[in-house]
């Protein structure tokens, strides 16, 4: 964490919500407040409880205070803010005070078998956390849920990052212990043996696809397949642990097959199970816009050749409707002079051809549709 990160952790608040919430006093704080003398004595009393209340440390030595803080602590127990400068002076008082709030509140410092249980608790919380700070900020809470009295940032640190780390050995172990030996070998391949003469099967798999068609799609596809073969999917992993294993794929995506093999054999396969798993969603992910991509492209073609035919038909529409117009003529003009209809018609132009005029002009009348399936045989029309 940042050095501003760090002070905010256990900073007093400082705005009148905080106040409120976190410095309200009953009245059985209020009659314990007023067993003292003075009122620098019942001040500092106050003081000090609501320090450890929240953010739930000591008061310091010469800490300033948010005037917010302090003259709402002051008012609730009717005194002058201004006579803590009395009570900073005296030392030992603070510290008798500060005996008597821990009992008569049950507040404990921070002792060995007090670690040890926040130790436990701590290493259930890691496993299904990535993100440090959050572990850290659930620890001060507990602490403050239990009375505990926090010693500083820096230990609370340090117990949340061993346990961060306890987390992280502890998933990497129990993985490991899931693969049995076929799906470790299988695994292994994919470091050791080369699609190409310089190329990994792991790097083959990472490749992004070069271009949208129907070679790219069946090479996709050609990588599932791959990843399946290996059986990791087999591999039950708890819920709680896929955070955890989420972050080692993004771990993994930066590492070589030749780095990832020089990982001890715990680590390397736990990251390839936690590599694949993600690797498999981005394929899939890639293959369905693909597809996708693949049938637009067809989409379009096929409207592109409905137009070019709309347009054709249309220029030839016109020589066509010229011949029926005249063949309608010598139908009338034959039958109103008695003539044979037959030679009529036949003297404009050949029966098959009109025929052929007929059926076009039955099938322009329905509406156009675009033949998009038609158009997706060349996208898959691969040689491999």
């Amino acid at each position: 964490m940042t050095e501003k990160q760090r002070a905010a952790l256990l900073a007093l608040p400082d705005t009148e919500e905080a106040v409120v919430q976190h410095h309200s006093l009953d009245a059985a704080d209020l009659a314990a407040i007023a067993d003292a003398r003075t009122p620098e004595t019942r001040l500092g009393y106050a003081l000090q409880l609501c320090c450890l209340r929240y953010p739930g440390r000591h008061l310091r030595k010469g800490e300033l205070l948010p005037a917010i803080m302090l003259d709402h602590i002051a008012e609730q127990i009717g005194v002058e803010a201004d006579v803590i400068a009395q009570f900073a002076r005296r030392v030992q008082t603070r510290y008798e005070q500060l005996a008597v709030i821990k009992r008569r509140y049950n507040y404990c410092d921070l002792t060995r078998p007090g670690r040890a249980e926040l130790a436990a608790w701590l290493a259930g919380e890691a496993i299904g956390l990535t993100d440090g700070k959050i572990l850290i900020e659930r620890l001060i809470i507990r602490m403050r849920e239990q009375r505990i009295i926090i010693p500083g940032v820096s230990v609370i640190e340090r117990m949340a990052g061993e346990a961060m780390h306890a987390a992280d050995v502890s998933v990497t172990n129990d993985v490991h212990v899931l693969i049995d030996n076929e799906q470790r070998a299988l695994l292994e391949s994919l470091l050791s043996e080369k699609t190409h003469a310089q190329q990994s099967r792991l790097s083959w798999l990472r490749e992004p696809a070069s271009r949208v068609g129907g070679r790219s799609l069946h090479e996709i596809l050609d990588k599932i397949d791959l990843l399946r073969s290996t059986k990791y999917a087999a591999i039950k992993v708890p819920d709680n642990y896929l955070p955890r294993l989420a972050q080692m794929a993004r771990e993994g995506a930066r590492h070589t097959a030749q780095a990832l093999q020089q990982m001890g054999p715990a680590r390397r396969l736990t990251t390839l199970v936690a590599t694949l798993r993600e690797l498999e969603a981005t394929l899939s992910d890639a293959a369905i816009s693909m597809f996708s991509a693949l049938v637009g492209r067809a989409n379009l073609n096929a409207r592109k050749r409905l137009e070019e035919t709309i347009a054709v038909a249309n220029d030839q529409g016109r020589l066509r409707l010229t011949r029926i117009a005249a063949v309608l003529e010598a139908l009338t003009k034959a039958a109103r002079s008695g003539a044979d209809i037959g030679t009529a018609v036949a003297a404009i132009a050949d029966l098959d051809v009109i025929d052929a005029d007929a059926a076009l002009i039955r099938r322009t009348i329905r509406p156009g549709r675009p033949d998009v399936l038609g158009e997706l045989s060349p996208e898959y029309r691969v040689h491999l």
